[in-house]
């Protein structure tokens, strides 16, 4: 589960209709949070997949190696040797790793650096389908992208937005799988929840009490709940701008560099993406795992 401060309060890179699929999950947090929690999921808990669900995406015979979401089963150093290793990044782009879900970025970026230590792994694919998420969390993963040592490929996997996008511009290439592959939203939006209502139903009363010389702490938030955004739309915009430089710093000489083709929130299916720079090829999973066999 998303940690509860960075729902509320956190800068997000992503696409608003895949947020939205998680709002009943949120709501069911904030009113049951006991319902919520489940086993977490880390390395020494992690399982061996069974047939149904282990490398359903990579083809074993061209050298693809399925590194394991936190690494526990298959690890890159176990990688046989000439591998290229394989790492999915899919849903909600977290910091952290979620309860019972997807592991976060610094636990990708970990990842992400044991490949580039082992000999043994010559390329590595990022399989990515992620509506995007937090924009802490996308810049962990590409400042690890950006320090690598090898090939480092994105494949869109039908829905790469935002942030995930941004993780994606970091890459030596970014493919889509096909044509009505959506790639795009990059932008930058923050949601804060006015919780005094539920808290009077509930006959809960909250009193902020602050330091004498603490006249400006949170006051972009109390401003906002009073109905001016333009201090927290401010915070926002100081976010966006450094998203958008480093997509352009990443992509620079192929996207195109009227930023007001691509840098606005708008998603594009492959081809137009394409077209302003944004991709680089659209093809199947087979001929990019081919491209380091030559």
């Amino acid at each position: 589960m998303l940690y509860l401060h960075n729902i509320l309060g956190g800068v997000w890179f992503v696409e608003e209709n895949f947020a939205a699929n998680y709002f009943p999950l949120i709501a069911s947090f904030l009113t049951k949070p006991e319902a919520m929690f489940g086993k977490p999921r880390n390395a020494s808990s992690e399982q061996e997949p069974t047939e149904d669900n282990a490398l359903l995406f990579a083809s074993l015979k061209n050298g693809a190696y399925q590194i394991s979401e936190y690494g526990g089963w298959s690890p890159p150093e176990d990688a046989p040797k000439n591998s290229v290793a394989i790492m999915n990044i899919n849903g909600a782009i977290t910091k952290y790793d979620q309860e019972c879900g997807p592991s976060g970025m610094l636990t990708k970026a970990n990842l992400l650096n044991r490949c580039y230590n082992e000999n043994n792994i010559k390329a590595i694919v990022l399989n990515i389908d992620s509506g995007g998420g937090e924009g802490m969390g996308c810049r962990i993963m590409q400042e690890a992208i950006n320090s690598r040592n090898k090939p480092v490929v994105a494949f869109c996997n039908d829905f790469v937005a935002s942030a995930a996008y941004g993780i994606a511009s970091c890459c030596d290439k970014i493919v889509a799988n096909s044509n009505v592959c959506r790639i795009g939203s990059v932008g930058t939006y923050m949601t804060i929840v006015d919780t005094s209502e539920y808290y009077a139903k509930m006959g809960i009363k909250l009193i902020d009490i602050y330091a004498s010389k603490s006249t400006d702490k949170n006051q972009e938030f109390h401003k906002a709940l009073q109905g001016d955004t333009e201090p927290l739309k401010k915070v926002c915009d100081t976010y966006n701008e450094n998203f958008i430089s480093s997509i352009a710093n990443a992509r620079v000489g192929v996207i195109n560099e009227d930023q007001g083709k691509w840098a606005t929130g708008k998603m594009f299916f492959a081809p137009e993406a394409m077209d302003i720079g944004m991709i680089d090829e659209i093809d199947t999973f087979e001929n990019v795992l081919n491209y380091f066999n030559t």
